[in-house]
């Protein structure tokens, strides 16, 4: 199921009127519409009246640190829908001869990288123990320079220099959360809130699950296969896996499927969102605390 294929639309979610992850009514305020992919990276398909205030405030931050940390510069250079808009030139720290400064470029001119977190599949697959840790954790890096950079610059005949990736180290949880929030919702969306039982994924959106690589991981792949057509922005696909006794949903994610260049696009991303059954318990009250641990 592509995501941006549906555009401009809203779903009803099943489930009785309670958020979708901590089961709470909203109370006075109500709950609120949430999006499938972010806003901010292009979504345009909400969940209707699907997450109360406090939930809303988390999830708030998780996609905050999608649009921002991950695909800041990403999103400027590709005019990705913005509800502030987009500045006109950004920074970049460059070092030449002369020593290392930072200079402000018009958005067109401005050399940017892309570091898209990568670790091993969900460990609950890979029949391994549970950790906090993301093993295997590296970067998938993206970069993009003008030919005319360095006249750009004013660079002299045979000068030397090199532009400075000041980007921060991944935050995997951060990022793997914001995964797991993209394929909850859109199971929401395909099954309803009581139409699968959603193991971990909850607590780990609400930051309450320490365990997230046994549930959310990158593709075992070297190089991501290449880039969609253009035009297709995001995909997020359904499919079921047997652990045990349970037959788990499976989603692959894939963000800004059409980036990239021609042999390497981004990469695939696996949640493994719930099993399938029903939920035995929606609770309209308050959230109560919720478990480090679950039992599979």
């Amino acid at each position: 199921m592509d995501v941006t294929r549906l555009k401009n639309t809203k779903e009803r979610v099943e489930g009785g009127g309670v958020c979708i992850y901590c089961g709470w009514d909203g109370g006075q305020d109500g709950l609120r519409d949430e999006h499938i992919v972010p806003y901010s990276l292009g979504g345009t398909v909400q969940l209707e009246a699907a997450s109360c205030s406090r939930c809303e405030r988390i999830t708030s931050y998780i996609d905050g640190y999608l649009a921002n940390s991950v695909f800041g510069h990403f999103r400027v250079h590709t005019a990705v829908q913005s509800r502030s808009g987009h500045p006109s030139t950004l920074s970049a720290t460059v070092e030449l001869g002369s020593g290392v400064r930072v200079v402000d470029l018009a958005t067109k001119d401005h050399p940017y990288f892309l570091n898209m977190p990568v670790w091993r599949p969900p460990g609950l697959l890979l029949g391994a123990q549970m950790s906090d840790g993301f093993l295997g954790a590296d970067v998938h890096k993206y970069w993009y320079l003008l030919p005319e950079f360095r006249r750009t610059l004013g660079m002299s005949v045979g000068e030397i220099g090199r532009v400075i990736d000041m980007s921060k180290p991944p935050n995997y949880p951060a990022f793997s959360r914001g995964l797991a929030k993209i394929a909850y919702c859109d199971t929401v969306r395909k099954f309803g809130l009581d139409g699968f039982r959603p193991l971990a994924i909850p607590d780990i959106i609400l930051g309450k699950y320490q365990n997230i690589a046994h549930f959310v991981g990158s593709e075992a792949r070297r190089q991501p296969l290449p880039p969609y057509k253009p035009g297709n922005l995001h995909s997020v696909s359904g499919g079921t896996v047997t652990y045990k006794r349970l037959k788990l949903l499976v989603a692959e994610i894939r963000l800004f499927g059409d980036s990239g260049t021609a042999e390497c696009g981004m990469p695939f991303y696996t949640v493994l969102v719930g099993a399938e059954g029903r939920r035995k318990v929606i609770s309209k009250g308050p959230p109560p605390a919720l478990p480090r641990s679950i039992l599979l």
